[in-house]
């Protein structure tokens, strides 16, 4: 069942290995850090990992069906790496839930057998990873799922109560983290100039989360999301899913928006 959430970010600068300067996020690699206490607390044994980047296949969602999945980020001296293992049981029941639901899940195997390919990890696994699964002993299995923006957001829901009961049925302690980083035109100067709508989003986007009412998100336009420049929105909704079918109490840890995107963090227990 599921025994633990979050809403983390993926800003490169989080890790301290490779940062340019380890002040500018500072703060959240402090939630981060917080984050991942209470993570190995619920000892998940499977960590389901929400992100917005990686492999997406159109019109779908993409589920990693690889023995493995791995990274690295930064060059050298400056990187970190990390590998785990897939957790295909639970894959496979997300898979049959899937079907049973009419769920558009896409299966990444690569050109090679799933005894020999390796799922790739971008910023957006691997960071919230490394402060998750990377921190615990032994490490937990993980499943690395990836929405297609264009799907309806009532499939993105269904899809969140079919991880909830996978989890349920695989008898396991799974975590689910939405891998999330929020407005990213708070700055002129960014690669997406500036909008105050990414102010407003990520205010909104706090006010939920504290009011534990991520459901509302279901009403925001799209053009308002359009405007704000979000990768956020669509593993949150997953996520409001799952805990629609199984609660879980959040708590808000940290927001700040030291360049041009903000970041959220924020995790989720038992009620």
């Amino acid at each position: 069942m599921l025994v633990f959430g979050a809403i983390a970010p993926h800003g490169g600068d989080i890790l301290e290995e490779i940062a340019d300067d380890p002040c500018v996020m500072a703060k959240t690699r402090s939630a981060m850090q917080e984050m991942g206490r209470r993570f190995r607390a619920a000892r998940p044994d499977t960590v389901v990992v929400l992100t917005p980047h990686g492999i997406l296949v159109e019109g779908a969602i993409s589920c990693g069906a690889t023995k493995m999945a791995g990274g690295m980020l930064g060059d050298p001296p400056k990187q970190i790496q990390a590998v785990f293992e897939t957790d295909m049981e639970l894959v496979e029941r997300i898979f049959a839930e899937a079907t049973t639901q009419e769920l558009p899940l896409a299966r990444l195997v690569g050109e090679e057998s799933t005894t020999d390919a390796v799922l790739p990890l971008d910023w957006g696994a691997l960071i919230p990873l490394w402060y998750t699964a990377h921190t615990a002993k032994p490490h937990p299995q993980v499943v690395v799922l990836a929405p297609d923006r264009s799907l309806p957001r009532e499939t993105l829901v269904r899809s969140g109560v079919a991880i909830a009961r996978a989890a349920d049925d695989s008898g396991k302690r799974v975590a689910l983290i939405a891998s999330c980083d929020q407005g990213h035109a708070h700055d002129e100067h960014g690669p997406y100039g500036y909008s105050p709508a990414s102010a407003a989003h990520d205010a909104a986007m706090c006010a939920a989360i504290k009011e534990n009412d991520l459901p509302r998100l279901l009403g925001w336009p799209e053009a308002f999301l359009e405007e704000a420049k979000v990768d956020a929105f669509w593993q949150t909704i997953i996520l409001a899913g799952a805990l629609g079918h199984t609660p879980l109490h959040g708590e808000f840890l940290s927001y700040e928006a030291p360049t041009y995107f903000g970041m959220v963090v924020a995790t989720y227990g038992p009620v």
